[in-house]
Formats: C-alpha cells, sequence, structure tokens
C-alpha cells in the first residue's frame, strides 16, 4: 500500500492511537476523581473528548497552512506568546502558581503555547543567522536573550516542568543547527545554578528530597511516587486488565494527569507500558525522516524541534512516573488529561504532517 510509505499517514495513524488510548484511560483513571469532586462519572472523559475534537480542527487548520506562513509570522506569535503569560499574573492562581488565562467556560495555559513559538523562532533565527552562530555576541547571545525571557516569565508562574522541558528541546536545537558546543555549555553553565537555587526552596526541595529517598517520608512528599511505582510495579507482564487499577481508587494523586503512565502500567503491564513507548519513538523515527528530506534548513530544525518537544515531553512523563526523574507536573502528550495540552499537541501534529507533505512535495523553496 502507498499510504503505509507515506509519512503524512504515519504520523497521523500513531497520533489516532496515542488520543484513543489515552481517551481509555482517562475513562479508567478519571473516573474516580471525577466522583471524590462530585462530579459525574464520566466528567473528565467527556471533557477531554471536547478537547480531542477541538484538537483534530487545530490540527487540521495547521496542516492547511504552508511552513513558510508561521515563519513570517514569527514576531507577531512572539509578541503574542509574551503578552499571554504577562497576563497570567493578573488570574488568580491556582495551586499556588500563575499558570492558567481564566477565560469564560475555558482555561487556557500559554506555556503550551510557549513551546511552539520558542521551537520556531529558533528554527527562523538558526537558519536566518546561519553565518553568525559562531560569533557569541552576535548570533548565539541575542536568540538566547529572547527566549530566556519567555522561559525566565514561564519560570516565574513558577513552572519548572515545561522550563526544563523547554532548556532540553532549545539546546538540542541550538546543537543540531550548528551553535557552538561551547557556547551551548557556556549557557548551560549559566542557567543551571539559577535552576538548582530554584529547586532548593520551599515544596521543590522536599520534591527533590523525596526523588533521592521516597520512603524517608513516605506518607508526605514521597508518597505519590511511591504509589507510582506501587502501580508500575504491579502491572507485571500482562497488566491487571483495563480498568482494573486500583492504586486510581484514590491512592495516586493525578492519576489521569500527571502519572496517567502509571496507571497504563497498573493495568496493561509492561506489554502495554512498552508499546506506548514504542508509539513516542515511532512518531519520532518519522518525524526525523521527514526532517532529513528537506533541504531547506528552516524546516529541517523546525520539524526536529516539533518532534523533539512532544517525545521529551513524553519521555519526561515517564521518567517522573518510574522514579528516574524527580516529581514534575508534566502530562503525557495525547494521552494526560489537559484541554490546553491536548489542542497544542495536536496542532502540531498538523504541523509535522504539513512538513511530511512538503517534504514529499518536495515544496524547499
Amino acid at each position: 500500500m502507498n499510504e503505509l510509505k507515506d509519512n503524512r499517514f504515519k504520523i497521523l495513524v500513531i497520533t489516532f492511537v496515542l488520543v484513543m488510548g489515552g481517551l481509555i484511560f482517562i475513562l479508567s483513571a478519571g473516573s474516580m476523581q471525577a466522583i471524590s469532586l462530585g462530579r459525574q462519572e464520566l466528567y473528565f472523559f467527556q471533557k477531554q473528548m471536547v478537547s480531542v475534537i477541538v484538537g483534530f480542527f487545530a490540527m487540521y487548520t495547521a496542516y492547511k497552512v504552508p511552513l513558510v506562513t508561521w515563519r513570517k509570522n514569527v514576531p507577531l506569535l512572539y509578541f503574542l506568546t509574551l503578552v499571554l503569560l504577562v497576563a497570567v499574573f493578573f488570574y488568580r492562581p491556582i495551586n499556588g502558581a500563575h499558570r492558567w488565562l481564566l477565560l469564560p467556560g475555558f482555561s487556557f495555559q500559554p506555556s503550551e503555547l510557549a513551546k511552539f513559538t520558542l521551537v520556531l523562532y529558533l528554527a527562523h533565527y538558526l537558519d536566518k543567522k546561519e553565518d553568525r552562530l559562531k560569533d557569541f555576541s552576535k548570533g548565539f547571545l541575542p536568540a538566547s536573550i529572547l527566549l530566556g525571557l519567555v522561559g525566565a516569565l514561564i519560570l516565574s508562574e513558577p513552572d519548572f516542568g515545561t522550563t526544563f522541558l523547554l532548556i532540553a528541546i532549545l539546546l538540542a536545537m541550538f546543537l543540531i543547527g550548528g551553535a557552538s558546543i561551547k557556547h551551548i555549555g557556556g549557557m548551560l553553565g549559566f542557567i543551571s545554578p539559577i535552576l538548582i537555587a530554584g529547586m532548593m526552596m520551599g515544596y521543590r526541595k522536599a520534591r527533590l528530597l523525596s526523588f533521592l529517598d521516597p520512603w524517608a517520608d513516605q506518607y508526605r512528599t514521597g508518597y505519590q511516587l511511591i504509589q507510582s511505582l506501587a502501580a508500575v510495579g504491579s502491572g507485571k507482564i500482562f497488566g491487571k486488565g483495563i480498568g482494573n487499577s486500583s492504586q486510581k481508587l484514590h491512592f495516586l494523586p493525578e492519576a489521569h494527569t500527571d502519572f496517567i503512565y502509571a496507571i497504563i502500567s497498573e493495568e496493561t503491564g509492561l506489554i502495554g507500558s512498552v508499546f506506548f513507548i514504542l508509539l513516542f519513538a515511532a512518531l519520532f523515527y518519522t518525524c526525523v525522516q521527514v526532517a532529513k528530506m528537506h533541504s531547506n534548513k528552516f524546516k529541517r530544525i523546525f520539524t526536529f524541534g516539533i518532534a523533539y518537544c512532544l517525545v521529551v515531553q513524553a519521555g519526561l512523563h515517564i521518567g517522573v512516573v518510574t522514579g528516574a526523574l524527580p516529581t514534575k507536573g508534566i502530562g503525557l502528550p495525547f494521552v494526560s488529561y489537559g484541554g490546553s495540552s491536548m489542542i497544542m499537541s495536536l496542532f502540531m501534529v498538523g504541523i509535522l504532517i504539513r512538513s511530511a507533505e512538503e517534504a514529499q512535495g518536495g515544496a524547499d523553496d
């Protein structure tokens, strides 16, 4: 079949499987959470269904827009992102953080838009300033300042999870874009003490210590990680069966969002959890092949950056759930409950499908 050789088809199918899988596990993990909040059992599932529908419309819209159009609107998107990130501080905090724009009928996290905007901006910059990238003051520093401004706003919300995600994405893009390794190392050396200092304050310090030894405070700071590990381990090879998780029965907090991979592991075992990892690996591999097909540097780096954004977030989520990384509020793309994340993730898939079409069609002027 020609469809099997079409990267557009592969990206769409992988995404569809991830989204449908996510809906199944939100139905499973979110039901008890909804009941505990006084909602009807299908509350989170129904809300996620709405986000999925809107997300697929966003995907189609992104697919219809030529990649060069996004590039032409980099300044506008960057300015809009800054405005929205500042605007969150004028709304009341939720759980101690200013991350949401609270609008009638829905809320939106501007940091989700920031992921896309920064990938777009840096891909544009790395292509436009290719001849200056090795020059620190004229090439590397200006981009770092503009990226850092957005990062500082997100860090101030505070949102360390998204900040770490952005750092991982942007450093990789700098690297493949041809920036000096010495400059990249210098930037990492500059921001590391800031991040470490932030992590050693308040509840973040407690989270870090609980990551190192969760059983030292197993009923407080280490509780979530211990329950997550219990879910992952109890699934064994084949799992307990979909819908049969015991950890979702008010043992594991945020089972339908930041720890949904634990429920996947518990209900489908090693087989199911590895299957989800392979789906993300297949998505990334396909998108890398698409990126390689582009002779245009902007399109090549832009495609890589979008794919890397989705896959690194998945890796961070799985790392937190399995105890390989400190606990942070990072959802699993396409799977975890969350409207902003779902809509923006599907929107970015539309970009990837468009990129695949332009690569296969030779539209690389």
